[in-house]
């Protein structure tokens, strides 16, 4: 793969601490998962489906960081995912934070807590959700996103990530919290680089990995103070879930005012990413396979099948850490307590056990239990909304256009933990 280099992985029994490489044949050597340039311009499927079909769980080594064990396979991933006990989330998320120090945000963000802490935060969160705007979220976004749309298939080429995907999930994000309108933008910007680094991808520091912590960790820290500021300066909607987090209570329980701010700031960053690239995605699948573009527009019933599909074949988010927090064994690999295992979601929605032709886009695929929301007790919470926010854009554009052309090849972000697109030059051309 241009760009990226080669680290072997080694023999899946092989601990971490051990020294000197343990070599897999050649098939089955692991390009540098670490490095966003091997996700460029296309994530590592042939590498993916090679481990899937060896099996075992690769070790992957590196000078500056501990190594870590890639899980590849559906079932092991579920596994992963679903046992919160022994695969632990406190310890970072992904791959750039696991392989660092301790994230500050362990224990008080949803996503980095493990049971007891992360039931009690994902009631009172969840409680905050549910009684939000994204109750009334259809209404509030479907004349946005409409005008939107409208507006780029009158201009007819266009780049879709400016003219519609990035904008859907930024409104989204900025009524849900309660924002003001004026701070959307570049609340949306932050959260994008608080994922992507702000290099571009020909650019050698991209593989630092500490040139890419501080990046992002810089980004983080301006989106963590945005946001504090509004709390301070009382520029929320009463009705919005940021103000509702803050008086949130159950049974005489209450969110730390740092932990209402993290878990906004992860529903900012998750919420704008996960459906501004599924949207990207989705767009570009359908141009690459016409048939199904012209299969939805005969049988628009089959538009949520197409959101699920679009989710799946896109996988917005690549992959999830975990800190493994006592002996066990997956995939035949014997783990221990402190190792890490990265479970690649990316490849388990291509997982050929479970999915027939996987590498297809099919919209009328059944079943497709797809795991680009993750599964068990870290489910995605804002899963519903996502999923509206691209059935929203794909309806709209089905009631307008005809044909969708690639004007160019879709430009990617580099990063390693979400599919993630610069711009998108395409021509809608209306029918």
């Amino acid at each position: 793969m241009s760009g990226t280099s080669t680290t072997p992985a080694s023999s899946c029994d092989r601990p971490p601490h051990s020294k000197g490489p343990a070599m897999l044949d050649v098939q089955t050597a692991l390009p540098d998962l670490t490095d966003p340039r091997t996700f460029i311009p296309d994530p590592p499927y042939q590498a993916w489906a090679a481990l899937r079909r060896r099996g075992g769980l690769p070790f992957q080594e590196r000078e500056d960081a501990p190594g870590f064990y890639s899980v590849a396979r559906y079932r092991d991933i579920d596994t992963v995912v679903r046992d919160s006990t022994t695969y632990s989330s406190e310890g970072g998320m992904t791959l750039d934070t696991a392989l660092g120090v301790r994230d500050p945000a362990a224990g008080k963000m949803i996503e980095l807590t493990d049971p007891p802490r992360h039931r009690r935060l994902r009631k009172l969160v969840s409680g905050g959700l549910n009684r939000s705007v994204a109750q009334n979220m259809d209404a509030l976004l479907r004349w946005r996103v409409d005008g939107w749309v409208a507006d780029a298939v009158r201009a007819g080429e266009v780049d879709f990530v400016d003219a519609v995907s990035e904008r859907v999930p930024s409104a989204a994000t900025g009524l849900l919290l309660g924002l003001p309108q004026q701070h959307w933008d570049k609340l949306a910007d932050r959260a994008s680089r608080a994922v992507c680094s702000s290099l571009d991808a020909d650019d050698a520091r991209v593989g630092d990995l500490a040139v890419r912590r501080n990046s992002t960790a810089t980004a983080n820290g301006q989106l963590m103070v945005h946001l504090a500021s509004l709390v301070d300066h009382a520029e929320l909607a009463e009705d919005g879930m940021m103000r509702r987090l803050l008086a949130a209570e159950i049974d005489g329980d209450r969110l730390t005012r740092e932990e209402v701010l993290l878990n906004c700031l992860n529903l900012a960053i998750a919420g704008n990413e996960t459906t501004k690239n599924a949207t990207t995605g989705g767009l570009v699948a359908f141009s690459r396979n016409p048939e199904q573009w012209q299969l939805l527009r005969r049988r628009p019933e089959l538009l949520d099948s197409a959101v699920e599909e679009i989710l799946r074949y896109t996988s917005p988010v690549q992959h999830l850490m975990r800190t493994v927090t006592r002996p066990q064994t997956l995939a035949g690999t014997q783990l221990h307590e402190g190792d890490l295992v990265c479970a690649w979601v990316a490849s388990a929605n291509r997982d050929e056990e479970v999915f027939t032709e996987p590498d297809a886009f099919r919209i009328d695929r059944d079943p497709n239990p797809h795991l680009a929301f993750t599964a068990g007790k870290h489910f995605c919470l804002g899963a519903s909304l996502a999923r509206l926010e691209i059935k929203l854009v794909f309806e709209s554009l089905l009631s307008r256009v005809e044909r969708i052309t690639l004007l160019g090849p879709p430009v990617r972000k580099p990063t390693n933990l979400v599919t993630a697109y610069a711009s998108l030059p395409v021509a809608l051309h209306a029918g």
